[in-house]
């Protein structure tokens, strides 16, 4: 795993909140990465529930968030997400608040 299929499950995670990614939040997605990447973590992602990727997600973290300027860079990129839509939800910002409590 690399500093960016962290940041696509992490992104995944934050776009499937509501239990479905819609397509302007995978192009959203598909602005921070290639193809390549975005496929491999996909395939991982649906593979999981919740607890496994919040699992995956903390015992990564500290391979891939060394910084407080890597932390914001990542809950910008998930605040781009849930925006994407147009329709930030009460849901979508606090899974947010909570991805940046496991990531500190």
């Amino acid at each position: 795993m690399n500093a960016n299929e962290f940041k696509v499950m992490a992104l995944l995670y934050v776009a499937n909140i509501d239990g479905n990614i819609k397509a302007e939040e995978v192009k959203a997605i598909m602005e921070k990465t290639d193809n390549t990447t975005f496929e491999t973590v996909n395939k991982m992602f649906s593979k999981m529930n919740d607890a496994d990727i919040l699992e995956y997600i903390n015992e990564n973290k500290s391979a891939f968030i060394n910084s407080e300027s890597d932390l914001e860079s990542l809950i910008n990129d998930c605040r781009a997400i849930i925006s994407a839509d147009e329709r930030n939800t009460v849901m979508e910002e606090y899974i947010v608040k909570a991805l940046e409590r496991v990531l500190r």
